[in-house]
């Protein structure tokens, strides 16, 4: 199967309700709902501004939780340290250098400020929109395309899926996310993009119509396991409910962001702005104006 998604594993799902009811770190990343919950197949990413700061899976019938080890470099730092005939003199800043136990909140905090070291305003942007919108089941999605002529079997990942209630039940709608200053909304690599995802999607509909009820109920579950510190948007309670969930490859949309008033209406020599000349360009491969979004800013970006 090229797509999959979902806690299907019923262990897990109960250890994970389990550890809930548990002080420590998956209570406080439920009660966080600043971070996303990425459901993987099987397994859980847990995000912070793009940055995985902790892939969650269950083994020998456990909970396992793992973090990259440039997240635990303590983000606090700022003395400087002594280079003495060749080696560096840590002194007293060694045992404060990394973060080496989990003690509640505050380490949580100390994590996501680490990742934020290494993350960039297209990734802030994607997050602010994805916290700030609740019908959002998904971030940084890969769809295979191995075996797909014409397209690069290393498609670039979509940055957000979302939930839309219709009179015709619900859409899933996923959404590429650029800044203004990105170069391919002027090369024409943006089309071309949006392009090879819809026929990726249209190859997959069956697996990700039923991925993502799966999520759907993953989600719900884990707003259930926060003591309501989650929200689940009325379009998640819909396709958890059975609901029909509508994959259409027509359902790919662009957001732009991070722009002044003056870089909007700056115009070329054919007297366009970006976003005249963008939303032509995707007309010509069927992506109407509504499935088109430019916002100054990520904050209150709607979708």
């Amino acid at each position: 199967m090229s797509f999959k998604r979902g806690i299907w594993n019923g262990d897990f799902l109960r250890a994970l309700e389990a550890l809930a009811q548990q002080d420590g770190w998956w209570k406080d990343v439920l009660a966080d709902p600043s971070l996303i919950i990425g459901v993987r197949d099987d397994y859980l990413n847990i995000y912070w501004q793009g940055q995985s700061i902790f892939k969650v899976s269950f083994k020998g019938g456990k909970v396992a939780a793992s973090t990259h080890e440039k997240y635990l470099l303590n983000p606090d730092l700022k003395d400087q340290i002594s280079l003495v005939e060749g080696k560096f003199a840590f002194g007293e800043a060694e045992p404060r250098m990394l973060t080496r136990d989990y003690e509640g909140a505050a380490t949580l905090a100390k994590l996501k400020r680490a990742a934020s070291l290494y993350s960039g305003q297209e990734k802030e942007g994607v997050h602010e929109i994805a916290t700030s919108n609740p019908s959002v089941v998904d971030v940084e999605i890969a769809i295979n395309a191995s075996g797909i002529p014409d397209i690069k079997r290393n498609l670039p990942r979509m940055d957000l899926a979302n939930f839309e209630m219709t009179a015709n039940g619900v859409d899933l709608v996923f959404w590429e996310a650029k800044t203004f200053s990105n170069r391919e909304l002027e090369n024409g690599k943006i089309v071309d993009q949006i392009k090879d995802y819809r026929t990726v999607i249209d190859l997959h509909q069956t697996e990700i119509d039923k991925s993502y009820r799966c999520v759907a109920e993953n989600l719900a579950d884990m707003a259930r396991w926060s003591n309501d510190r989650r929200s689940v948007a009325a379009a998640i309670r819909a396709v958890k409910g059975g609901a029909k969930l509508n994959v259409n490859s027509a359902n790919v949309g662009l957001l732009v962001y991070d722009y002044t008033a003056d870089q909007s209406d700056r115009k070329d020599k054919s007297g366009k702005t970006l976003k005249e000349r963008v939303t032509e360009s995707l007309a010509e491969v069927g992506v109407g104006q509504e499935r088109i979004k430019f916002k100054g800013t990520p904050r209150g970006l709607t979708i």
